[in-house]
C-alpha cells in the first residue's frame, strides 16, 4: 500500500519529509525522533510513542489493535481513548462508496462510545473533546445531517471547548494538528448544518456560512496548504459566495481548489480530496452539501419540525 500511494503521488519517498522511508521492518518501541516541524509535535519520550509511529506510517489497523489492547488492559489511561478513536476514524475513511450503511453506522457508534468513555474519566480533555466531535460528526454525516440534528449542539460544544482550551498538539507527520484541525472541523460543521430558523428550534444551534469561511481560513493560517484544509476553504467560499451572489468569494474558493493539484498528497485521504476538489471546480453548486463521505441532503422541506 505504501509503495502504491507513492506511485500515485508521483514523488520520491526520500524527498518527502512527511512520510518515512518504508524499510519493511517492524516499528520498534524505541525509535529515532522525527524532525521537529510542528508546534506541539509528539516526542519520543512521550506516552505511546510507538502508537504515534504507527499512525504516522499509516498502519492504522495495526495501530488500532495495539491501542485497543492497551486500553482494555488499562482503562485509566485516558490518552489511549483518543488513540483508539483516531485509528478508527482512519479506518472509517477507507469505507468504499457502496459499503453497507449498517456497517458504517456500527463503526461510528463504537467510536462515539470510546470517546464518551474517555470523557467520563477526563471531561475537559481537549483531545478527547475533539475526538468526540469527530466521531459524532462522522456518525451524523453517515445518517444524514438532517436526521442527526439532535447531536449538533454536542458536536459544536465539544469542538468549541477544544479550540478554546489553548491545547497544542501535532502527530509526527502533521496529519493531525490541534487546534488547527478543530478549526477545520468547525468550518465543516457550520457549512453543513443548515442556517434555517427551524434548525435552531430543533437543535439549539444552527449553521453559519460566514463562520464556515472564517474557520476555514483560520485553519489554513494555523497549518497552511494542507489538502484537507484547502478543499474546505474552497467549499466554504463557494457555498457562501454562491448563495450571496459574491463572485469574488466564489473565485477565491475556486483558486483554493485549483491550488490542490500543485500539492503532493501525503496521507490516503489527500487522494480522495484531490479528486473531489476537481468535482467541486466542475460543479460549484455541490459545495454547500459537500462531504467526503457523500453529498448531504440539506433541503429544508425534509426537516422534521418539533
Amino acid at each position: 500500500m505504501f509503495q502504491l500511494l507513492m506511485a500515485l503521488a508521483g514523488t520520491a519517498v526520500a524527498d518527502d519529509p512527511y512520510i518515512p522511508v518504508d524499510t519493511g521492518a517492524d516499528v520498534p518501541v524505541t525509535a529515532p525522533a522525527w524532525p521537529q516541524r510542528f508546534a506541539g509535535q509528539a516526542q519520543p519520550d512521550g506516552p505511546h510513542y510507538d502508537l504515534e509511529l504507527l499512525y504516522a506510517e499509516q498502519r492504522f489497523e495495526e495501530g488500532y489493535g495495539e491501542a485497543k489492547r492497551r486500553l482494555d488492559a488499562d482503562p485509566s489511561d485516558t490518552a489511549l481513548y483518543w488513540h483508539v478513536v483516531r485509528f478508527m476514524f482512519e479506518q472509517g475513511e477507507k469505507f468504499k462508496p457502496g459499503e453497507a450503511e449498517s456497517v458504517k453506522l456500527a463503526h461510528y457508534e463504537a467510536m462515539v462510545k470510546v470517546a464518551e468513555a474517555g470523557l467520563a474519566r477526563a471531561p475537559t480533555d481537549p483531545h478527547l473533546l475533539f475526538a468526540l466531535g469527530l466521531a459524532k460528526g462522522r456518525l451524523g454525516t453517515t445518517r444524514g445531517v438532517l436526521s442527526s440534528l439532535f447531536m449538533a449542539k454536542d458536536i459544536e460544544q465539544a469542538w468549541l471547548e477544544s479550540s478554546a482550551s489553548g491545547f497544542t498538539y501535532a502527530s509526527l507527520n502533521g496529519a493531525e494538528q490541534l487546534p488547527c484541525d478543530t478549526y477545520l472541523a468547525l468550518a465543516i460543521y457550520y457549512r453543513l448544518v443548515p442556517e434555517y430558523w427551524v434548525v435552531q428550534l430543533i437543535a439549539g444551534t444552527r449553521g453559519d456560512r460566514q463562520k464556515a469561511v472564517d474557520y476555514a481560513q483560520r485553519a489554513n493560517t494555523c497549518a497552511p496548504d494542507r489538502i484537507r484544509v484547502l478543499i474546505e476553504v474552497g467549499a466554504s467560499h463557494l457555498c457562501k459566495g454562491g448563495e450571496s451572489g459574491d463572485a469574488a468569494m466564489v473565485e477565491r474558493g475556486l483558486a483554493a481548489l485549483r491550488r490542490i493539484d500543485s500539492i503532493t498528497p501525503v496521507i490516503p485521504t489527500d487522494f480522495i480530496d484531490r479528486r473531489q476538489a476537481r468535482t467541486l471546480i466542475a460543479d460549484p453548486s455541490l459545495a454547500c452539501e459537500y462531504s467526503r463521505d457523500g453529498q448531504q441532503d440539506l433541503d429544508e422541506s425534509n426537516l422534521k419540525q418539533p
